[in-house]
């Protein structure tokens, strides 16, 4: 079969491979390197670690598919040319998108090639790249960043026929929502969003900025904020930096044409003058809500469609999602959980599979889970327990569950690294930091541990047959649910017993735990059940604010060594600090 590999090479890379249509390795450069959001260079560690977990070299690889985003200029011929536009581009960027490292933003010289109607091919210096990068019989192919959005959202939904709906902060052409159908295995865009001043994404970033937390990465803590708040107060003033259309099928806004950007940041710098944060996210998350809700409904009425498929770094907005789940024109919604620009590796291999063979994606499946990372096998864990002298009981698997389950229920935190690492930016039962939910105060305690200052609850993972139990409307993302992309209201009875997964909204973001899925995870927490009484378990990714999701055995160790977590269970090896 074809060895596919996608890279993201710009915000947010990863690579992914693919052996044939089955997606066997992917994993973000971050978690790696060890440096959150790593990315605008072609990445040689996670290339190099999928093709590993595959049992692969970079000489087996058939298919080499990338974004239009950063590309080494030294592999054209008119270098002069393009660090020319990479200095502009970056110096017009950086106003708004608030970037951190210009090499992030390395981008569009091969666009702009195309825009012009020249042919890259006669600018780029293809012998170089495959000797400079050890491809020696792979590409590269390009492919647009919204369409690798849109196919990975719909290939791995299962529907054999959806609308198709990305929306994120700017991709290629400047474009940042587009709309569109997948029949039969093809994707065809209908509908573009592109203009300045219009973006969805853009738009809930000048929000996170202008409330001193980082663009691009801090989103989620004003989707939290958003839940204590009026957001009457300020409606009207951000209803007018985003908006739809006449045509209800595209965004718009009050600020186009020359500085459309720069004149909507200066409208909401003046609008919240003298409010809260807490008002601020609110009308700042019902106008983003309002507003996709009716693009929503507009565009499944005008195709007839009723199963929905979205990706795109807006749709990681998991309030969002949980209203257009609520819609009556909605049957079915699938969220691709790799929703941020990291995922954008699976949807380019995908699209060159299409470009290879237009029959190449039918007859879809659901995505079954996303534990795509390395896993670790005894001697590696042992040989990074003896770099720090640890001494660990090595238990089988019945030990490990009860003694997990019975720390877990005596209100210890558990630190919890098993099998493959998970793919996107959710941990879902391999990487993670478990807890009792059932105290409230937990949220302080362990954001203190971890020097993080959220203002949402941690997550609940929950026995997938008790979902209907504990939660209202699972039916229609049940599928999404798996992964960690949706809220809902949680069950009035059970609110008051799991406090500390509960929102002050009366919601939560849970992850559905089947035993097909996660057996592992899922005995863990039906022992926890067995103890408690209580299907769910508190669950948090296992890192430290602003550091990647642990991916390495020492990583996890680092963690119990500093007391972040009270007992480490990594592989069958236990690590337990007296009380």
């Amino acid at each position: 079969m074809t060895l596919t590999l996608g890279l993201q090479t710009g915000h947010e890379s990863s690579a992914a491979l693919f052996d044939g249509r089955k997606l066997v390795a992917a994993i973000s450069d971050e978690r790696i390197t060890r440096v959150k959001n790593e990315g605008g260079r072609l990445m040689e560690h996670a290339t190099d670690a999928v093709l590993a977990m595959a049992g692969k070299t970079r000489a087996d690889v058939d298919r080499l598919a990338l974004l239009y985003t950063f590309f080494p200029e030294e592999y054209f011929v008119r270098e002069t040319w393009a660090k020319e536009l990479e200095r502009r581009l970056v110096r017009r960027r950086r106003v708004h998108q608030g970037a951190e490292r210009p090499q992030m933003l390395l981008c569009n010289f091969l666009e702009r090639l195309k825009a012009r109607g020249k042919d890259f091919a006669t600018h780029f210096r293809r012998d170089a790249f495959l000797k400079g990068e050890r491809f020696p019989k792979a590409g590269p192919a390009f492919y647009d960043h919204h369409e690798t959005h849109a196919i990975a959202a719909a290939f791995f939904s299962g529907f054999n026929e959806c609308a198709v709906i990305t929306m994120d902060g700017q991709g290629d052409w400047g474009v940042h929502h587009t709309s569109g159908i997948f029949r039969d295995g093809r994707y065809e865009r209908e509908h573009t969003s592109d203009d300045d001043g219009t973006s969805a994404g853009m738009f809930y970033a000048l929000i996170t900025e202008l409330l001193g937390f980082r663009p691009m990465r801090h989103e989620g803590k004003v989707v939290g904020l958003a839940a204590m708040g009026d957001p009457q107060l300020l409606y009207k003033d951000f209803h007018a930096a985003l908006r739809l259309s006449a045509d209800g099928l595209t965004l718009a806004s009050e600020f186009v044409g020359d500085q459309a950007e720069a004149r909507r940041l200066n409208h909401l710098k003046a609008a919240i003058a003298g409010h809260s944060r807490e008002n601020i996210s609110a009308a700042a998350q019902l106008v983003l809500e309002d507003v996709a809700l009716d693009l929503v409904r507009n565009y499944l009425k005008k195709t007839g469609l009723k199963r929905l498929a979205l990706n795109g770094g807006v749709f990681a907005n998991v309030k969002l999602n949980q209203r257009i789940a609520m819609l009556p024109e909605v049957e079915e919604i699938f969220i691709f959980p790799g929703m941020s620009d990291t995922g954008n590796s699976v949807g380019a291999a995908l699209l060159d599979m299409l470009a290879q063979d237009p029959d190449a994606l039918k007859n879809n499946e659901p995505l079954v889970d996303v534990y795509l990372g390395p896993a670790y096998e005894d001697a590696a864990i042992e040989a990074a327990l003896a770099a720090t002298g640890l001494q660990a009981r090595k238990l089988d698997e019945a030990e490990l569950v009860d003694i997990a389950a019975h720390a877990i229920h005596a209100g210890r935190i558990v630190g919890w690294f098993q099998g493959r690492m998970e793919f996107g930016p959710r941990a879902l039962g391999n990487r993670s930091m478990l807890a009792r939910p059932t105290e409230s105060a937990i949220n302080n305690w362990l954001n203190e541990r971890l020097d993080r200052s959220e203002f949402m609850p941690f997550a609940p993972s929950v026995l997938a047959e008790h979902a209907n139990e504990l939660f209202e409307g699972v039916g229609k993302a049940r599928h999404s649910a798996e992964f960690m992309t949706v809220t809902f209201d949680v069950v009035q009875e059970w609110r008051s017993r799991i406090p500390a997964v509960v929102h002050v909204d009366g919601t939560a973001r849970p992850q559905l735990v089947r035993a097909d899925r996660n057996p592992l995870y899922h005995k863990l927490i039906s022992a926890y059940h067995a103890l408690s009484g209580i299907p769910v378990v508190l669950n948090t990714s296992f890192n430290v604010h602003e550091e990647p999701i642990v991916c390495a055995p020492r990583e996890a160790i680092h963690a119990y060594v500093e007391k972040r977590v009270d007992c480490l269970a990594v592989g069958r090896y236990w690590l337990e600090h007296p009380l």
